[in-house]
């Protein structure tokens, strides 16, 4: 870690006396010597401009005699002058070249480097490392920083980003839904941080009379929503869920309950589209050192609304520096993040993983990362534009940067989900679940339970993905289908209409989401959310008593067939009693390849008749 400016400070000012005394004895006028003094005694007391008067007085009196211009500099820093304090500090290198100081070559070199001035840097690190051995490790990351942001000048070209929202005060956090009509953010007047909600030029607080600080705002791909970070809990900060209420009305905030808040710092929250993954910064204990970042699952959520999650896991790119600010794109596995742990071009630059396909985290690039700090980065749903907090420019910003080909990611398509009756009117279900089919990512819900709207359920995936949907609704058969997205946009999103069917005696649902591994009754992990949709289906309707049908194709022999197709269709069954099914409501049954619903002459036709369904025997 960086060593604190403070703590500099204060070494500085006592190697500045020591330097005082040494130089005494080669000729400092006593005159200049009682000045000095005076200025040191104002510096002591905070009377910076003071001892600024009385410095200018000194300087250049005696030939060789750095101190004045050393004590300048610890008066620039307590200004917060960072620029004349580097000034000083080099006209003290001129002078004597500081040779028994070597540490203020490190101030030097952590100047340059907030400057941008990454050549200055290395060399000042450089001349540090050859002259004092302390804080290697320190300085051999800032070396490795410089190296990279070299390298990185040289071989990219930087598209500036653009100011989008700008305050009087600091303003960070940008977040979005994916209608891109709200727009939330953390401002900062003083010490009070508060969540702010924006509507083109419109902007105001999301609550009036919050007990403490809040801010660090994320949402669900829908809007419906949002998580954040307020202060009051067990550790000062924990992390909370609000309900949208109306367009610009949000519900009383709720704790999380579960693993997520301890004892700890927990805050900024990044939520996956649905609202079932949570990945949050923190610094409790079990982590890698400093802040990091952790990942925890939805496991139960209450009729009022509060949200029980799982016992957090602490990520693998974690270093022992500070990890922080996540943000999940909509296609649930890459993941953005801020950190001062890899090799970068400030003190906290925005960073890209593939929580698939773990690897070294890949620096976002020029576009976004300066010499300052940048944090909580977004993309939105174009997955062209990234949205992100810095304070390169003085104060805490909110930039706009299109990003280049180090950070591409897919474009959302849009897919608009609406369920209705035979009749054709729309009607309310008590879940809906879209999820992609060849993936385990829930990718939006809806459960009645707890509030909120299905109509126009607005999903966001890459094009060219399976989707599968699930509905559940009391009085009508379940329901379970699957689509192909297309490329598409949120003015015209791909359309698709859920049509449900009364319960009646007879009728039969295929499993789309049911899936066994080849030639094997071992029932797939990705199967597990369509069969707790059916048992949720047979939870609603208690009257209805069903059949478990196993289908195959023709491959392999006839008892073979049948044999395999009966202990997949047990598998199910099996799961439903798991979940309180009673056993008397249900039969199993396997038909092997006797009930074929498309040609065994075709890999199309082969796959329709491997195939899972389920009967409605008695209502």
């Amino acid at each position: 870690m960086v060593l604190s400016r403070y703590f500099l400070a204060v070494w500085l000012f006592a190697c500045s006396a020591v330097s005082l005394y040494g130089q005494e004895m080669r000729g400092v006028p006593k005159q200049a010597m009682r000045i000095y003094e005076e200025a040191r005694e104002a510096y002591r007391a905070k009377r910076y401009e003071r001892a600024l008067e009385l410095l200018e007085r000194v300087k250049g009196s005696v030939a060789g005699w750095s101190a004045p211009w050393l004590l300048e500099a610890d008066v620039r820093h307590g200004l917060g002058d960072r620029r004349a304090e580097r000034h000083a500090i080099e006209e003290a290198v001129r002078l004597d070249s500081l040779k028994g100081r070597p540490y203020y070559f490190l101030v030097l070199g952590d100047g340059w480097f907030d400057e941008g001035e990454y050549a200055r840097a290395e060399e000042c690190y450089r001349h540090y490392l050859r002259r004092d051995g302390r804080h290697r490790e320190r300085v051999e990351r800032q070396l490795a920083n410089c190296r990279f942001a070299l390298e990185a000048l040289a071989g990219w070209v930087r598209e500036e980003p653009e100011l989008y929202r700008e305050d009087s005060v600091n303003i960070y956090w940008p977040a979005l839904d994916v209608r891109g009509g709200t727009f939330l953010f953390t401002r900062q007047e003083g010490e009070r941080e508060e969540l702010w909600m924006a509507k083109g030029k419109r902007q105001w607080r999301v609550w009036d009379g919050l007990p403490g600080n809040s801010g660090a705002p994320s949402l669900t791909a829908d809007g419906g929503m949002m998580f954040f970070a307020m202060e009051g809990g067990r550790s000062g900060f924990d992390i909370y869920v609000a309900y949208r209420l109306t367009d610009t009305t949000w519900s009383a905030p709720l704790p999380l309950a579960g693993g997520v808040n301890t004892d700890g710092w927990e805050g900024q929250p990044s939520v996956s589209a649905d609202g079932r993954r949570l990945f949050f910064a923190s610094t409790r204990e079990g982590g890698r050192g400093g802040s990091d970042v952790w990942y925890s699952q939805l496991l139960k959520r209450g009729t009022d609304g509060r949200q029980l999650w799982s016992t957090p896991k602490c990520l693998f790119f974690n270093t022992s520096s500070d990890e922080m600010a996540p943000f999940v794109y909509y296609d649930g596995h890459t993941l953005f993040f801020a950190s001062d742990g890899y090799p970068g071009m400030g003190r906290k630059d925005i960073y890209r993983v593939d929580l698939e396909q773990p690897g070294e985290p890949v620096n976002v690039g020029l576009a976004v990362n300066t010499q300052g700090d940048e944090f909580g980065f977004s993309v939105d749903a174009s997955g062209e534009w990234g949205y992100f907090s810095s304070d390169v420019a003085g104060r805490r910003r909110i930039y706009r940067c299109r990003l280049g080909v180090e950070v591409a990611l897919a474009p959302a398509s849009y897919v608009s989900v609406e369920v209705r009756n035979e009749a054709g009117v729309r009607v309310m279900p008590e879940e809906l679940l879209v999820a992609d089919a060849d993936r385990q990512d829930t990718l939006a819900w809806y459960d009645a339970a707890y509030g909120g709207g299905a109509e126009g359920m607005l999903v966001c995936v890459p094009a060219g993905r399976l989707l599968r949907i699930g509905v559940v609704k009391r009085g009508f058969l379940y329901y379970s289908d699957t689509l192909r997205t297309e490329s598409s946009t949120l003015e015209e999103p791909q359309r698709y209409t859920a049509r449900l069917q009364r319960v009646e005696k007879g009728r039969e649902v295929v499993l789309k989401g049911v899936r066994f591994d080849v030639d094997s009754d071992r029932l797939r992990e990705e199967s597990y959310a369509e069969l707790l949709q059916l048992a949720a289906f047979l939870r609603l309707n208690p009257s209805v008593r069903v059949e478990i049908a196993g289908h195959t194709d023709d491959t392999g022999g006839k008892e073979h067939n049948a044999v395999l197709s009966e202990n997949r269709a047990f598998e199910v069954y099996k799961f439903l009693v798991q979940h309180r099914i009673p056993k008397e409501r249900m039969e199993y049954r396997g038909y092997g390849a006797s009930r074929p619903v498309g040609s065994n002459a075709t890999e199309e036709g082969r796959a329709m008749n491997r195939r899972t369904e389920v009967r409605v025997l008695d209502i």
